[in-house]
């Protein structure tokens, strides 16, 4: 089992004993330090894929322990002398908790280390490097590790390397209105919270200038219906284009008649189009029975 878990610090993504993880549980047994284990042909590979995608040159490949690749590392000398090492046994009967800093590349180095040397324990690690490790993720899996990374990254195109993904939902506020000025005292966007200020404000009575809409050419007005009538209110923008011209959908769309989403190359009416539509429909049957 492959688990991502993210902004989700509080999930627990161990299920007992033996394991390993960064954090402290209750009946967790805290070490002195990181052990100091003697690496495995696999565990050398992973560190030596880990360090090159960060374009640090060493070679692992010989390293004998896991302090040979932070003491004989040179480009690794700006985080190494964090991290102190114990000797190499894990208790294993208890969930060890292993002081590593959630800062990469040491979560990463040291985490994804002790999963692949330990293959019986369960392992709990953060890291924000996965999206640049899938291949290594996926050994993971075919080895049966069972393995729960928690992140603060979210990466759509790569989460098919993990069989579960555990993510904490954050829904951005938002502010329709602005009155008075700009001052934004008064105004606080929490993340988590939905909030949104009233689209109708109470205000002082005073004279606005008359503003009216400006007038929609017939081109445009062919794109509205078209979309609206013949093709359901939503089209590929290639199918609409052929229909009534690139002219006249670019200009509907810049009048804020049709919406498109580059995501999939789709046009759809707006609110606003759906407006113009059914005044345009109430216009020619008002006309039909006039001429009746």
């Amino acid at each position: 089992m492959i688990r991502l878990v993210i902004g989700r610090l509080d999930y627990r993504g161990i299920n007992g004993p033996p394991a390993i993880t960064f954090k402290e549980y209750d009946g967790s047994v805290r070490l002195d330090g990181v052990p100091d284990m003697e690496l495995k042909p696999l565990t050398r590979l992973v560190i030596n894929k880990l360090l090159n995608v960060l374009s640090i040159q060493f070679d692992a490949s010989n390293v004998r322990r896991l302090s040979d690749v932070f003491e004989y590392c040179v480009q690794c000398s700006w985080f190494s002398g964090f991290i102190g090492f114990v000797g190499e046994a894990l208790p294993d009967k208890a969930i060890a908790t292993v002081p590593t800093p959630m800062i990469e590349p040491l979560s990463s180095i040291i985490g994804l280390a002790l999963a692949f040397n330990n293959p019986n324990f369960e392992v709990e690690l953060y890291s924000d490097l996965w999206p640049l490790l899938t291949d290594v993720l996926t050994q993971a899996k075919a080895l049966g590790l069972r393995l729960t990374i928690h992140t603060s990254v979210l990466d759509y195109n790569r989460l098919y390397a993990f069989d579960e993904v555990v993510r904490r939902y954050i829904r951005l506020p938002r502010i329709d209105v602005l009155t008075g000025s700009t001052d934004f005292t008064n105004k606080v966007e929490v993340v988590g919270e939905s909030y949104r200020t009233p689209t109708l404000q109470p205000t002082s009575l005073r004279a606005e200038p008359s503003v009216t809409e400006p007038r929609v050419d017939e081109g445009v007005l062919n794109a509205v219906r078209t979309l609206g009538i013949e093709l359901g209110g939503v089209s590929t923008l290639k199918a609409l284009s052929d229909l009534v011209g690139s002219e006249a959908v670019i200009k509907a769309v810049t009048m804020g008649y049709l919406v498109y989403n580059p995501m999939d190359l789709t046009v759809r009416l707006s609110a606003k189009g759906l407006a113009l539509l059914r005044t345009v429909s109430e216009e020619t049957s008002q006309d039909g029975e006039q001429g009746g």
